[in-house]
């Protein structure tokens, strides 16, 4: 199991016995309660005696869909130097030698890169509660979102970890790693509301608004905001989006795995030796 993973504990122990950890969780939890008590204030206009679920509903759906947003761009920062960190810190060949596979390794750098994501999304569970008081969410509708938030941190944790073994170096698995967030955040939003601009204003056939509406599903702030019934789509998308990035992520582990030992693949063994020589 992953708690027997001795890099996992290593990784919790080194970042979490830190200042910075607590630092950034404490700043993290004080500007969202910051933003829900104004967004609350604002939307109820002072009035803390009037219950409004309707504008309640927009304080959710700007407070998750903006920690979503924080936590999508804030995963890379953690993960996209996992592996070539410890190539450029000289360590990763001592890492290598132990008992660990390497599915363990990238496994152990996954979850100790969205630990400390997890656990800034784990603090701000109690703000959710103000949103009961005004009946802007239920339970259920704050866990779906919730346990989808944590599955994005981990699928933007294993894309940034498997570019960061493909890539060798720090700076280009960072560019590789935000250049896959932005994709699912703006690339894909903004094709999918343009195919569907376009299937509104030449609604020729059924293929426009279908690609629209299959690009959206792989955008996880729209996902999310139909999580919440704020956009109207297809039902179910998340299974969507969880289908096809748990394969992506698969696909990209696999290459990574074999870029850590990549001794049973003779061209793939060619590429490595030449890269080596080369630092």
């Amino acid at each position: 199991m992953w708690w027997h993973n001795p890099l996992v504990n290593k990784e919790f122990r080194q970042r979490m016995r830190t200042a910075r950890a607590p630092m950034v969780i404490v700043f993290y939890l004080l500007c969202m309660a910051v933003l829900t008590f104004f967004l609350l204030y604002e939307n109820v206009q002072g009035q803390f005696s009037l219950l409004l679920p309707a504008r309640s509903e927009q304080v959710f759906l700007i407070v998750s869909l903006l920690q979503m947003v924080v936590a999508a761009y804030l995963t890379p920062a953690f993960a996209a130097t996992a592996v070539s960190g410890e190539r450029e810190r000289r360590t990763l060949a001592v890492l290598l030698t132990t008992p660990m596979s390497p599915f363990g390794i990238l496994a152990g750098k996954v979850l100790s890169s969205s630990a400390l994501l997890a656990l800034l999304l784990v603090v701000t569970l109690p703000l959710y509660s103000l949103v009961f008081l005004f009946g802007g969410a239920v339970p259920q509708e704050t866990l779906a979102v919730f346990g989808f938030q944590l599955f994005t941190i981990v699928v933007i944790a294993a894309l940034s970890v498997a570019w960061s073994t493909i890539a060798l170096r720090s700076g280009w698995s960072t560019v590789l790693s935000y250049a896959t967030v932005a994709t699912m955040t703006l690339a894909t939003g903004g094709a999918g509301y343009g195919l569907r601009y376009v299937a509104t204003r030449f609604p020729v056939d059924e293929f426009l608004p279908r690609w629209g509406n299959w690009l959206l599903q792989l955008n996880p702030l729209w996902v999310e905001a139909r999580l919440e019934n704020a956009v109207t789509g297809p039902e179910r998308s998340w299974l969507v989006f969880i289908g096809v990035y748990t394969i992506l992520c698969a696909a990209l582990l696999m290459v990574a795995r074999w870029r850590l030992r990549p001794r049973g693949l003779a061209l793939l063994n060619k590429v490595v030796g030449n890269d080596e020589r080369m630092s």
